[in-house]
């Protein structure tokens, strides 16, 4: 007969409870208790608790626990409340109490808003709330829940049912200024318990900017203490506003599983013209891989669609196609990009990134290009195609460049860039400590190669720059051409140049600049002009013979070579040479780059690679020419007087009309070499 008294035992006690809470009851005031709640969470977050409802206490049959219009204030630094409650209400069995267990026969929460914030330098407003971080080498492992002692022990928590609606969260960010607010937020649970499967539906409104818009989110959700995992996640946002010209636009998040662990399986975003894949997984010890793929879109439409103004490109069909894809891996403090693939029209780019570190990090980049037509996509300002004074300083990121530690590696097979193009372009470079340094930069473009090296020294206040190369088998005819759309100079280029300077604007570095440089054109011509012809038929005209029969304007010569140095800005040239078969020039003379003034002093040597003129030279075997003036219109004065002299002639209206028409043709000559470098 152990049942009967089984039976008597639990009903002594059920009455004994009933009579306890009765007595309960009728004896606690809860409301007398609200000076000692506000003042341990005061002791415990430094923060204000205000109750200004009543708090009420009921023990059967089931405990209950009331609360209305609470509120708890915002941390020093910022304004309003951190949180506000409407009411709250909660019924738990009794007898689960009794073996440490709580079973929630209905949790409500009505009005619950909570307002994050950051201020200008990027602190919130929950931080001094924070589990205080454990100090390195704790050996701790444990997730901060089970071990944080404000946190109970709700590993047996039962829920019948939870009810939270018209719910809010505020976030006003200073540090980055944008805002959003959501509210409306309801969630309707029935069973829920740690460990076990419920069911998610809500709704709410948001406004994000000028937008606002309705959310709509489903899932089958499991919470355990340390670890929340999501299935069949569906997210759908209509949003509207006068930033979406196509109001309204639906974007859609879905996963088939997610956990705060890191898992994500078929993560999609889909809207605004976009179509986005990506997934996440975890990896042996500390360490996870994912992966992204956007689909291909139209930047075009996407900027349309959010009401912002697309760039003007020289190409009305430049960016109308762009493609992504990569896979990724972290572990401890390192993470590697690979498989990245990026598509832009019709250029491709592929290759890998990898990041060391979290502090000062270390990025590695490796990185090819098929081909790019840099001049599709060049946007030009309005005031981009005037002179520059050179006195507007070149701002440069300093802290960002101080910042950079890394290497890169870059190959592009087909570039294009002011109409030039090059192919199997290389560049390779380092940086660290404000120190940027190009180790290498090789192409081909027009039959020649080129092979430099240069480097960025920001370490000190004022930057520095330095560049080498050496250039050969260049054809420069056709490089005119694309720059200029003349060949005013054709033939075979070769050169090295080794410069440095220092500075913050365009004058000071070229007043700065020093170095040196040489180059050697062979097999050439100045074509426009015809310096032989003017030589010939001034001589005829001394003669009393008529011009000779017209000819190509083009003088053709052999080779045409220079080399000097460079001091404070001021480019010297002592071993000008041009050789033609009936005629050669020679001298040297100085550059101002910072003025942009010159004055060579060169002498014409009636003689050449194949002997002088057929008409002979009455005698004369050369005679001296000045080039002066600025760069751009310079003056080319032969000097007549020492012509007369040579010839034993006192004056000539016929000497020095055919050595104007030797100083015109050379004018045209340099206007030629001027438009290769210009």
């Amino acid at each position: 007969m152990a049942w009967k008294w089984i039976m008597r035992a639990s009903l002594v006690l059920v009455l004994g409870v009933a009579g306890l809470a009765g007595v309960l009851f009728f004896v606690i005031e809860p409301n007398d208790f609200k000076p000692q709640i506000i003042s341990a969470v005061r002791e415990n977050t430094g923060r204000e608790l205000v109750i200004d409802g009543d708090l009420e206490l009921g023990f059967f049959p089931y405990l209950a626990v009331s609360i209305d219009s609470v509120q708890l204030q915002n941390g020093q630094g910022f304004d309003g409340p951190f949180l506000t409650l409407r009411n709250a209400r909660l019924k738990a069995r009794l007898l689960p109490l009794l073996l440490s267990r709580l079973e929630v026969v209905a949790l409500d929460v009505e009005g619950l808003s909570v307002f994050l914030a950051r201020d200008a330098d990027g602190r919130g407003n929950w931080m001094d709330l924070a589990t205080p971080e454990e100090p390195a080498g704790s050996g701790r492992e444990e997730p901060v829940l089970k071990r944080d002692k404000r946190v109970p022990a709700l590993a047996s928590l039962i829920v019948d049912g939870l009810r939270i609606s018209d719910t809010r969260v505020v976030w006003d960010d200073r540090l980055k200024d944008n805002h959003f607010d959501v509210s409306g937020v309801h969630l309707d649970v029935s069973d829920f318990a740690f460990g076990e499967p419920f069911d998610v539906d809500t709704r709410a409104a948001a406004i994000i900017g000028d937008m606002s818009g309705e959310l709509v989110f489903s899932a089958k959700a499991v919470l355990e203490l340390d670890r929340l995992e999501v299935e069949k996640l569906n997210l759908t946002a209509r949003l509207s506003g006068a930033g979406l010209p196509q109001s309204p636009e639906t974007i859609t998040l879905t996963a088939d599983h997610f956990s705060t662990d890191g898992r994500l399986d078929n993560g999609r975003m889909q809207g605004l013209g976009l179509d986005v894949r990506f997934a996440t997984r975890e990896m042996p010890g500390t360490g996870s891989a994912g992966s992204l793929d956007v689909a291909p879109f139209s930047p075009k439409d996407a900027f349309a669609r959010l009401h912002l103004p697309f760039p003007s490109f020289p190409d009305p069909n430049a960016l109308e196609r762009v493609e992504f894809s990569c896979e990724w891996t972290a572990a401890d403090e390192r993470i590697d990009v690979a498989d990245l693939r990026l598509s832009v029209d019709d250029s491709t780019m592929r290759g890998g990134i990898s990041v060391q570190g979290r502090k000062d990090p270390f990025v590695s980049l490796d990185l090819s290009v098929d081909t790019v037509n840099f001049d599709r996509y060049r946007i030009r300002s309005a005031d981009s195609d005037g002179p520059s004074s050179g006195k507007a300083a070149i701002s440069l990121p300093l802290r960002e460049l101080r910042a950079l530690n890394g290497n890169a590696t870059l190959a592009v097979g087909d570039l294009t860039a002011a109409n030039v193009r090059c192919t199997d372009a290389r560049v390779r470079g380092h940086a660290a400590g404000g120190l940027l340094v190009l180790d290498e930069v090789e192409t081909r473009a027009y039959g020649g190669s080129l092979k430099a090296s240069g480097a960025l020294d920001v370490r000190a206040d004022t930057p520095a720059y330095s560049w080498n190369h050496a250039l050969s088998g260049l054809q420069i005819g056709p490089l005119l051409v694309a720059l200029h759309g003349r060949e005013f100079v054709s033939g075979t280029a070769s050169g090295t140049a080794s410069i440095e300077t220092k500075g913050s604007a365009e004058q000071v570095l070229l007043r700065n600049l020093g170095g040196r440089f040489d180059f050697r054109v062979v097999n050439g011509s100045l074509n426009g002009v015809n310096i032989p012809k003017r030589v010939r038929d001034g001589i005829r005209a001394l003669k009393g013979q008529p011009a000779g029969p017209a000819e190509p304007e083009r003088t053709v010569f052999s080779v045409l070579s220079g080399s000097g140095s460079i001091t404070r800005g001021v480019e010297t040239s002592r071993d000008v040479l041009l050789l033609a078969p009936r005629f050669r020039v020679t001298g040297g003379g100085q550059t101002d780059l910072v003025r942009m003034d010159m004055d060579y002093r060169l002498t014409l040597h009636l003689d050449g690679s194949e002997g002088a003129f057929d008409e002979g030279a009455l005698g004369l075997r050369s005679f001296p020419v000045r080039v002066s003036g600025p760069v751009r219109e310079p003056t080319i004065t032969p000097d007549t007087n020492a012509v007369l002299r040579g010839l034993g002639l006192s004056g000539s209206r016929a000497v020095g009309d055919a050595l104007k028409g030797v100083g015109s043709g050379l004018n045209k000559g340099l206007e030629g070499l001027k438009q290769l470098f210009q």
